[in-house]
């Protein structure tokens, strides 16, 4: 055996004589008015059977209802929750409020934008129309300049070769 199996077992000791000398104490304090009261002594009672009485009034004690004038007014009763209670609907904080009704704000106007329905997309497609007839006129005329270019060097092939008359 180790020592500190050797210390756990005298913990355990020391904890049952501790238990026991606060329920002879207990006793004592019983024995002088049982004695005043009746003559005839009650059988001793084992060490579980004082265990269980001991409950027994704990329980009984713990289970009458308190003096409403005597309650501290300020003290928050524990509601027993159950687990329907949990998953109730409640209603929502401000802050919570505030943060859906921007999300959803947000997207509707996104909604919006992409249907071309907002000022901001209105411009957006404006300002690409305009980008694209830039485009579509710059490459008519690289393609006219290409054509141009093409028959001013057909044609001065033709003349620098004698070809035409």
């Amino acid at each position: 055996m180790d020592k500190w199996a050797a210390r756990d077992e005298d913990d355990s000791d020391s904890d049952e004589e501790e238990e026991e000398s606060e329920e002879e104490e207990s006793e004592e304090e019983e024995a002088p008015a049982a004695a005043a009261g009746s003559v005839a002594k009650q059988p001793e009672m084992t060490r579980e059977e004082r265990r269980a009485a001991k409950k027994q009034a704990k329980a009984k004690d713990a289970g009458e209802e308190e003096d409403p004038y005597l309650v501290n007014a300020n003290h928050a009763s524990m509601k027993n929750m159950s687990i329907a209670d949990l998953d109730a609907p409640r209603e929502p904080t401000r802050k919570e409020r505030e943060e859906q009704e921007k999300k959803d704000a947000k997207e509707k106007w996104w909604k919006l934008h992409e249907a071309g329905k907002t000022d901001q997309a209105k411009a957006d497609m404006a300002r690409l129309a305009k980008i694209r007839a830039e485009r579509d006129a710059a490459a008519a005329k690289r393609k006219a300049e290409a054509e141009g270019a093409f028959l001013f060097s057909s044609h001065f092939a033709r003349h620098a070769h004698g070809a035409v008359a």
